[in-house]
């Protein structure tokens, strides 16, 4: 672990440069359960940042999106954040990235080469959370940090300790399986801010380079992907659909099916190797099911209810998978039903 590029960037804001801070991860990033917006890990890092550079300028960006692990995030990370040019970038992925899988090893990579060849100078902190059995991908995730370098930050380790000790339970730190409460979310800015001031000690050559290695761990399939809303596509055909304000942060300008629609369906033609499906997953029981066909070939009915869910969320669904980078044909047709269902697409990832 290097806090080289960490450390370059608090001495620039300990100079009075201006600085700008951003915010990557899920619901807990987005700043979910503290008792008051202000308690949530994010702001308690960025007063750090205040009261630590009182005479600095430093922006806060947080992109945090609710249900969201690395695949979603390294399709929108661009849009989202990269093109604020962020001197420091949090990454918070690993209760989301679960249960842990080639999928998720691939996006996350992705994600890191995606921030470091897009933003040479920006350094990046991973930050390490769990589900309360402990179900993470902290391993998978660590080793991907060790190998370019970054500095981590493990929640899950910290609590695992302490509750081993009987410092506290877990209900006295968390609002449900994976939330933390105020005092959590305390804890997760405690070990950021260590950090932060261990950084700010350590000492920084003139001359050191960050190089990136130009092969990644794993693989890197994503790393040039984009998060395409439907209002950005262009669909060839457009039956029964119209424009939709459901919205998850950063996530919108999606399509619903029309209540009075007889029929529905939209047709695009998208260029890439990997394409995914970006749609909601909803609870509400008249969500229909979609017929999914890519070049001609029906792939799959997709079921967009969600059934004894805790609420919608944007879900992807694989439509294309390594396959020859071209253009492809892709058919969302929704399949015949009651009158009154309710269909919402978001987009598609593309890479």
């Amino acid at each position: 672990m290097s806090t080289e590029k960490l450390s370059r960037v608090l001495q620039r804001a300990l100079n009075g440069e201006e600085i700008t801070v951003g915010f990557l991860g899920g619901s807990i990033t987005q700043g979910c359960n503290p008792s008051l917006p202000k308690n949530a890990y994010v702001e308690r890092v960025y007063k750090w940042f205040q009261e630590t550079f009182p005479e600095t300028k430093i922006n806060k960006i947080n992109v945090g999106v609710g249900a969201t692990g690395s695949l979603i995030g390294v399709h929108r990370v661009e849009k989202d954040l990269l093109v604020h040019k962020p001197d420091l970038i949090f990454v918070e992925f690993a209760a989301n990235d679960v249960p842990p899988k080639e999928k998720t090893n691939l996006s996350y990579e992705s994600l890191i080469r995606r921030i470091l060849t897009t933003l040479e100078d920006t350094a990046i902190v991973e930050i390490f959370m769990t589900l309360e059995d402990g179900t993470s991908a902290e391993e998978e995730q660590a080793a991907i940090a060790k190998y370019y370098g970054i500095p981590t930050v493990s929640y899950r380790q910290e609590i695992f300790r302490e509750i081993k000790k009987g410092t506290y339970t877990w209900k006295d730190i968390e609002t449900d399986e994976v939330h933390p409460n105020d005092r959590g979310h305390g804890i997760v800015a405690e070990l950021v801010t260590k950090l932060l001031k261990e950084a700010m000690t350590s000492p920084v050559s003139e001359d050191k380079h960050y190089e990136i290695p130009q092969t990644p761990l794993n693989e890197a399939p994503y790393e040039k992907g984009q998060l395409l809303s439907c209002k950005e596509i262009g669909f060839i055909k457009e039956v029964g659909f119209e424009a939709s304000d459901e919205q998850f942060r950063t996530i919108g300008d999606g399509y619903k099916m029309q209540r009075d629609a007889k029929e529905a369906e939209l047709v695009c033609e998208l260029e890439g190797s990997h394409i995914f499906l970006l749609y909601i997953k909803g609870i509400e029981d008249i969500r229909g099911k979609v017929m999914i066909t890519i070049d001609d070939e029906p792939t799959n009915i997709l079921d967009t209810y969600f059934d004894k869910g805790w609420g919608n969320y944007p879900e992807t669904y694989p439509i294309l998978m390594n396959g020859e980078y071209k253009k492809h044909r892709i058919t969302l047709t929704v399949m015949q039903a009651p009158e009154n269902q309710l269909v919402s697409i978001l987009g598609f990832l593309v890479s």
